[in-house]
């Protein structure tokens, strides 16, 4: 069972959870060492924190290999940041201006995703200053010095959150599964978009564009007259739910998470309430042992994360002098009303639906499949060229057995073929991973949905077997259990370094039927058209 779960609901590894903390901590320290330089206040080590802790997660969860990928980083946060802060300091003096740049923003960042990766990370990128800024309780401050200032701890942020990922590397913290970009990235990647015959369909980058500008400008509207002094707990709510739409049920699913997170949470911050007092130390080690706890549990669920972020906000304010359960009690109405705004928004406002996800998903895993099982028959990546020489091409007869007794073209050619395959190989089973990961994303909710459906009929266990409906998350399970086996294979052709002999390479040309005919069949359902 626990090879089909998604990598996601695993703990996240001890070094990776340190080298996450640990910049964290470097992040802080150093900001705290040069508050007296460029005159800023204790908040901005607390909004170095939150960039961290967002730069990490965003660079766990997308790896790139490209150089100026790697830089975007470096380039684009900084910048936001100036920009965020220019943002907050007009909402200061024209709060109608200030917020409506603020959505404008957000959602203009998820609506460039549609332009390829590079606009995709650049997007993300953009919109963690604006986040953080509206995370941190106590705003960093105001004046030329201090927005400059800012930029600095982006930089500072940045720098950490580099150093880091290189230790993880030092360290052996294994890379989240990406594809390896073949040469015509561009073309290969436009020719395997799935083509809707005779319509053109509104891009889910604009849809979910569409439901984040809605999402946060009630969120705006209502904090302004709900939460007049906590507001930005309603926008991050709404904000947090909706962004990374992969259809209504995950934004269910993540709305009920992060109301459960916050409500254990506030049960627990209550009890620690009042017992630390203001500007003490121990509240910062509480604050940054909650975070690694956070950082640890959050692959399993997003509850549990949202549980430790909720103690984490309760430390903070009683540290500034802004404590009581009220407050707390405050925050978690605040949280249910922002959970149900960015539902409402996902649900009505132009809808990614989820089965339109699940068929998208599916249909790039069996096209990562085909393409794998092409690489097994030949040896090759499809459209490489002719095909890899046979098993025996060494022996007597061949061009490389005349060459000579002692074989050495003959090795020289076999080693070369070797080597062929295992690149192919390495390449195809990266993208085949890369889909695997994607469709294991949306497995948590409808695994919930199909637990709740049979729950609601009440079959008894001997019945229902033969009685209940085939499930969406029926699909995802199958398939995901087909991991272990892909995995297997690659890694035994990869130590041989020949394709299989011709009796298995008949048995995948079935296997790849099959599956270039549950292709068909999807994009037949779907109304799109596929290759072979």
């Amino acid at each position: 069972m626990a090879n089909i779960l998604p990598a996601r609901q695993r703990l996240e590894a001890w070094p990776a959870v340190a080298g996450t903390i640990g910049a964290a901590l470097g992040t802080f320290a150093t900001v705290l060492l040069l508050r007296t330089v460029v005159g800023v206040g204790s908040a901005a080590a607390v909004l170095g924190v939150v960039l961290v802790l967002t730069l990490s997660r965003v660079r766990r969860g997308r790896p790139v290999r490209a150089r100026h990928q790697r830089l975007l980083p470096l380039v684009v946060t900084p910048l936001i940041a100036l920009l965020a802060s220019e943002v907050g300091r007009l909402t200061e003096r024209h709060r109608n201006a200030g917020e409506a740049l603020f959505v404008l923003a957000i959602s203009g960042a998820v609506w460039i995703r549609r332009f390829g990766p590079v606009w995709a990370r650049a997007g993300t990128l953009a919109t963690l200053p604006f986040i953080a800024l509206i995370v941190t309780p106590v705003p960093p401050g105001s004046g030329a010095m201090s927005q400059l200032a800012l930029v600095g701890v982006a930089f500072v942020a940045v720098g950490w959150v580099t150093l880091a990922s290189q230790v993880e590397t030092w360290l052996g913290v294994p890379a989240p599964s990406v594809p390896v970009d073949p040469v015509d990235h561009g073309a290969a990647g436009a020719q395997r978009r799935p083509q809707v015959a005779g319509r053109r369909r509104l891009a889910a980058s604009s849809r979910m564009a569409a439901q984040l500008a809605v999402a946060l400008a009630a969120a705006f509207v209502l904090g302004r007259h709900l939460f007049p002094a906590h507001r930005t707990w309603l926008v991050l709510t709404a904000y947090l739910v909706n962004s990374g739409n992969r259809g209504r049920a995950d934004v269910l699913y993540r709305s009920v998470q992060r109301f459960a997170g916050a409500a254990a949470g506030t049960a627990a911050a209550s009890l620690l309430a009042g017992v630390l007092p203001t500007h003490d130390r121990w509240s910062l080690v509480a604050v940054f042992g909650l975070l690694a706890l956070g950082v640890w549990l959050r692959p399993v669920s997003y509850a549990y994360w949202a549980a430790c972020i909720t103690g984490v906000l309760a430390l903070l304010y009683g540290y500034y002098g802004q404590s009581g359960a009220g407050l707390l009690r405050e925050r978690l109405a605040a949280v249910g009303l922002g959970a149900a705004l960015g539902l409402g928004a996902a649900w009505f406002v132009l809808p990614v639906r989820t089965s339109g996800v699940l068929r998208r998903r599916v249909a790039d895993l069996l096209a990562a499949l085909t393409d794998y099982l092409i690489v097994i028959q030949t040896g090759r990546r499809r459209g490489a060229g002719g095909p890899t020489p046979p098993a025996g091409a060494g022996r007597a007869g061949g061009p490389a057995g005349r060459a000579g007794a002692g074989g050495t073209n003959g090795a020289e050619g076999a080693e070369g073929a070797a080597a062929q395959l295992r690149r192919a190989l390495a390449e195809a089973h990266g993208r085949v991973e890369a889909a695997f990961d994607r469709l294991a994303e949306i497995a948590p909710p409808l695994r919930a949905q199909r637990t709740l459906a049979r729950l609601a009929r009440a079959i008894p266990p001997g019945q229902r077997d033969r009685t209940r409906a085939p499930q969406r998350y029926d699909v995802v399970e199958a398939l995901l259990a087909c991991r272990t086996p892909v995995r297997e294979l690659t890694g035994e052709l990869a130590r041989r370094g020949t394709p299989p002999p011709r009796s298995g390479r008949r048995e995948i040309a079935r296997v790849r039927d099959r599956v270039v005919a549950s292709r068909r069949a999807l994009a037949a359902a779907s109304g799109v058209r596929t290759r072979r």
